[in-house]
């Protein structure tokens, strides 16, 4: 398996900031939301995952929101004025799915659990990064879900469905996952 060059130290200090959510001190800014903390790790995963050069990128580097959305303008923020692998972001919020060739990361909102297994089913073959936050997103076939134990916000990936959707993830990216599925668990 390629792996994508290691993380730039500022970015991996960040992402582990971000994973210890510690208590903030008094007179230091109040510690992140869940989903400003979600955001934030959404655009790590954007930088630190390569999709394919086979010229299905188009000149926009698309995030988009499948089903309810729990971000809500934090998402925008987040991304707002960024580029990704020289692109410009968007966000977009969607109800249905159709075939996403223009759509680099899916993000499936827990209101689409009924409908994970035929959204999973309409991505295949293509080079979207699912990304989602229910019990048994990965087990069921998504690639990285959030998780939230005592405040603080990790993550598992499910490191076969990244291969199959041909993204290679850094290695130093996997090392802070929770849980690793695939590949002997690293």
């Amino acid at each position: 398996m390629a792996l994508v060059s290691p993380l730039p130290w500022a970015s991996l200090a960040l992402v582990v900031s971000l994973l210890r959510a510690v208590s903030p001190v008094a007179g230091e800014a109040p510690r992140p939301t869940e989903y400003e903390v979600k955001a934030a790790f959404l655009y790590n995963f954007a930088k630190f995952v390569k999709w394919p050069e086979d010229g299905s990128l188009g000149p926009t580097f698309v995030i988009a929101v499948l089903g309810e959305d729990p971000f809500g303008e934090v998402l925008d923020r987040t991304f707002s004025g960024k580029t990704i692998q020289g692109r410009k972001t968007e966000v977009r919020r969607m109800r249905a799915l159709t075939a996403p060739s223009d759509v680099q990361i899916v993000f499936i909102g827990s209101s689409e659990r009924p409908h994970l297994a035929q959204i999973l089913k309409t991505l295949e073959g293509g080079s979207a990064l699912t990304v989602g936050e229910m019990e048994g997103f990965t087990e069921r076939g998504g690639m990285i879900a959030f998780r939230l134990r005592s405040d603080v916000v990790n993550f598992d990936i499910n490191l076969d469905q990244v291969e199959r959707a041909r993204l290679k993830m850094s290695s130093q990216l996997i090392r802070l996952a929770r849980n690793v599925i695939g590949k002997g668990g690293l």
